[in-house]
């Protein structure tokens, strides 16, 4: 029920088959390889094998993904997110009252939030420009001039492994185009990208970016367990709905 019924829901275009279209489209523009994608499921899985709040832990091999079965060409199904369930509990408070609940809080220093098209036609799928301005506006609050060099800690909503590409593009952590590269030369765990298991781990749909945020905080107290980044410090958390990522928000949290 997501597309307008005269022009898109007579097609059976649904939120799955749209991302199949955007990991084509990104795919071809950036050279994206079936090896590249499984690397990016097989280290969510060695990471939620380290969270007790991940839902799925079966370890897999890069063979495994690369041959399980197809969902929606060119999407095979470890390359999507697992149905899953859960809840978030989080107490957000003032500046002036926050200490009243805690010795040690986390601040909120940037948030941004973007909407592209509704209508897929007058969007290029192969790049999220929601996704930058989202990015773009919060790192301006937070006084953020370069990511790569501020932040220390990602929390990605990465229903697709394909989308954990273009998010990280779309956030600046690497160049339009590199995101394949970027998996390559091991780019996410330079910056601690979803070291919950993200999406890819069971993480649930609805509520994927609440959980990027508590698993965010998590980590800036220092109280993630098995799973602790050190010297943590100043976090972004990214969350999307709508088809391909219509719409995006991203937060900075710190210390």
């Amino acid at each position: 029920m997501g597309y307008d019924p005269f022009y898109g829901r007579c097609l059976g275009l649904d939120f799955l088959n749209v991302a199949g279209l955007q990991a084509r489209a990104y795919m071809e523009k950036a050279g994206i390889t079936q090896e590249q994608l499984a690397k990016v499921v097989v280290r969510a899985r060695q990471w939620a094998a380290r969270n007790p709040y991940a839902n799925e832990k079966k370890q897999l091999v890069t063979g495994d993904v690369m041959y399980s079965p197809m969902l929606c060409d060119p999407i095979r199904t470890l390359h999507s997110y697992p149905v899953s369930d859960g809840a978030v509990g989080m107490l957000l408070a003032s500046e002036e009252r926050a200490c009243e609940f805690t010795d040690s809080p986390v601040w909120i220093t940037g948030f941004g939030n973007c909407m592209d098209s509704y209508f897929l036609g007058e969007r290029d799928l192969s790049n999220s420009i929601a996704l930058q301005k989202a990015a773009a506006g919060a790192y301006k609050m937070a006084g953020i001039d370069d990511p790569r060099k501020r932040v220390n800690l990602v929390e990605l909503m990465d229903c697709y492994a394909h989308q954990q590409m273009m998010w990280l593009e779309g956030l600046g952590f690497c160049d339009e185009g590199k995101g394949g590269q970027f998996i390559d030369e091991h780019g996410p765990a330079r910056y601690n990208v979803n070291l919950s298991g993200g999406m890819l781990a069971g993480r649930p749909a609805q509520i994927g970016g609440l959980y990027g945020v508590a698993e965010a905080v998590l980590q800036l107290k220092g109280q993630a367990g098995d799973h602790q980044a050190a010297d943590v410090n100043c976090a972004v958390i990214q969350s999307m709905t709508g088809g391909a990522g219509q719409h995006q928000t991203v937060v900075v949290l710190e210390r």
